[in-house]
């Protein structure tokens, strides 16, 4: 009898010891388990203009003034560490064509807690600006209108006369 007692308690210890192997691979180990960064700002697959690029992420589960800074990579080059501030600008230069954003956010101790990875489209934006000009098309065309005007009426008053 005593021998069945003991392969019922090693079976149910091994059973409970499962069950608690099983519950702490699904609970998370901590709570940095929850934090996550996003991109904001550039959207995934955007187009953006080559030069300085405003980049805004969300930090989730943590708060950046808790000694977490966030890190941007374009195409795997680091720039500039970020501390407080949930934006920065970045520099993308030369050539265009895709590039790949990806955001690290890192703990106190300086390892790597969540990222997050985009493609933007970098090419040469023209501004709207150069392409038209508001400021100046309500001036020209009351000038153009006023023209138009004019020859229609020295048209009207110069017709050749007939003899009847």
């Amino acid at each position: 009898m005593a021998k069945s007692e003991s392969n019922l308690n090693l079976k149910t210890l091994s059973f409970v010891l499962l069950a608690l192997a099983w519950l702490m691979s699904v609970l998370p180990a901590s709570a940095q388990e929850n934090v996550s960064i996003q991109f904001i700002k550039p959207g995934d697959r955007r187009n953006v203009a080559l030069g300085e690029l405003d980049v805004t992420v969300a930090v989730t589960g943590v708060n950046l003034d808790e000694d977490y800074t966030w890190q941007v990579f374009i195409d795997g080059v680091p720039q500039q560490v970020v501390g407080d501030s949930p934006s920065t600008r970045v520099l993308i230069d030369k050539p265009t064509g895709p590039r790949r954003l990806k955001a690290v956010l890192y703990d106190a101790k300086g390892a790597p807690v969540a990222s997050n990875e985009i493609l933007v489209i970098a090419a040469p934006i023209e501004s709207h600006a150069e392409v038209f000009n508001r400021a100046w098309f309500v001036p020209f065309m009351a000038v153009f209108t006023a023209a138009i005007l004019a020859i229609i009426l020295l048209g009207l008053r110069l017709r050749p006369r007939t003899a009847a």
